[in-house]
């Protein structure tokens, strides 16, 4: 973090070392010397003061940000279900098909307009709960956009959304019609490679559209990084900076990639604020996520809670179908329209299961806690990056219980101190 209050015990400490003074001063030194040590100590004091006092309004800040920030998610989950429910029921969903249907009647060309216009329409009825999450940033200072940059990153990434939900939906709707019985067997497997794909893809296809990434300059720091990948046993192609400054001022890196596209990414911000032991201390920790094949785990266990939800929408979208076929006017799962149905059915699902990934999430950042702290023998660095981040990023350092339980893929940050603290080497 910012070391405030080391630098603040510095000061403290110089001070009492003046105010001793010494045996060959004279009588005026003395008197000069003990004036000038009151006078720091009035202004030490009054700086200490202020500190605790700009931490103390940060610390309020942040518990503002995220409990907005969690009633903007609870309500866009229910904004969400909504919209499904009444696009399904008022019998949206079949018109939308049915004038498809009017242009083409190939089936590919019906499921790739449909899922075309179906995002579209999402986005639209979304907008407002995804410009209020804009204004959140901005009313928090935290943004670095204007309105026109932020609503064409929107664009970008829902140009980047069409392309692959139109490569999972045709393949989805090719498995219902070729396979109903088995399809979400079929879906499922699939669901693991296309997962691999996009994860080794992203960082040299998907994320370069929309920030910069430029190689680590040679230095200190990039010594030290190779260093720690060496002793970690960890492979990476390269160690890249982005600048995460033209969107936000909050600090992350992070350990992305698969094969020939592991790499080290630092944001520019955290490197103009953290010093080279807390920039270590974090990148030891993403390099954990690597060394423990966390990103694997973390795939394979989505493709278990994904598959179980398959299942539940082979078992009850036929069924839903059946009761309320007058209203749905729905020729069945195989029939595009049903997207909407598959989306709430895992909607539901998802609130029900919400605190799985989270708990999983956590359990696995522990042990990347804990490696970081092995690998660098160095707590301060640990708890004081720890700080910094939270004073960043608004992070609310004491969450309700309930919130950590159901939101947090992370250890709340004084969860992650305290252990740093007491961790044993």
């Amino acid at each position: 973090m910012r070391r405030i209050l080391s630098s603040l015990l510095l000061v403290l400490l110089a001070i009492a070392f003046l105010a001793v003074g010494t045996p060959a001063e004279t009588e005026t030194e003395q008197v000069l010397q003990f004036s000038a040590a009151a006078d720091t100590a009035e202004e030490s004091a009054a700086t200490a003061a202020q500190t605790a006092q700009d931490k103390e309004g940060r610390l309020q800040q942040a518990i503002k940000y995220q409990r907005a920030k969690n009633t903007l998610f609870f309500f866009d989950q229910g904004y969400g279900i909504l919209f499904l429910a009444l696009f399904l029921f008022l019998g949206i969903s079949a018109f939308l098909r049915r004038q498809i249907e009017k242009i083409t009647g190939k089936r590919f060309w019906v499921v790739a307009f449909y899922t075309l216009m179906f995002l579209i329409i999402a986005f639209i009825v979304g907008f407002p709960a995804s410009y209020y999450g804009f204004t959140l940033e901005q009313k928090f200072e935290l943004s670095n956009q204007s309105f026109f940059q932020w609503f064409g990153e929107e664009l970008l990434a829902l140009l980047v959304m069409a392309v692959i939900a139109l490569i999972a939906v045709e393949g989805i709707y090719l498995a219902l019609k070729k396979a109903p019985r088995t399809w979400w067997i079929y879906v499922s497997v699939v669901f693991i490679g296309f997962a691999v794909v996009l994860v080794n893809l992203a960082p040299v296809l998907i994320m370069p559209l929309f920030n910069v990434y430029t190689p680590l300059p040679e230095g200190e720091l990039r010594q030290r990084l190779v260093s720690l990948s060496h002793r970690a046993n960890v492979e990476v192609e390269d160690i890249f900076t982005v600048d995460m400054s033209k969107q936000t001022k909050k600090a992350n890196a992070m350990f992305t990639g698969l094969g020939n596209t592991k790499r080290i990414v630092l944001g520019d911000n955290l490197l103009g604020e953290f010093t080279t032991d807390q920039v270590e201390v974090v990148i030891a920790h993403e390099m954990a996520h690597n060394l423990m094949h966390h990103i694997w785990k973390g795939i394979f266990f989505s493709a278990v809670v994904m598959a179980i939800g398959f299942l539940i929408i082979h078992l009850s979208g036929p069924a839903i179908i059946t009761k309320w076929r007058n209203r749905l006017k729905i020729d069945g799962m195989a029939d595009v329209a049903s997207l909407p149905l598959i989306f709430l059915i895992f909607s539901v699902y998802g609130i029900v299961t919400m605190p799985i990934f989270p708990a999983y999430s956590r359990h696995l950042e522990r042990h990347a806690d804990k490696f970081a702290l092995d690998m660098t023998q160095n707590k301060e660095a640990f708890i004081s990056a720890m700080d910094e981040l939270a004073y960043m990023n608004l992070s609310d350092p004491n969450p309700s219980p309930i919130i950590e339980f159901l939101l947090y893929d992370h250890p709340p940050i004084s969860k992650r101190i305290k252990f740093a603290q007491e961790y044993e080497f």
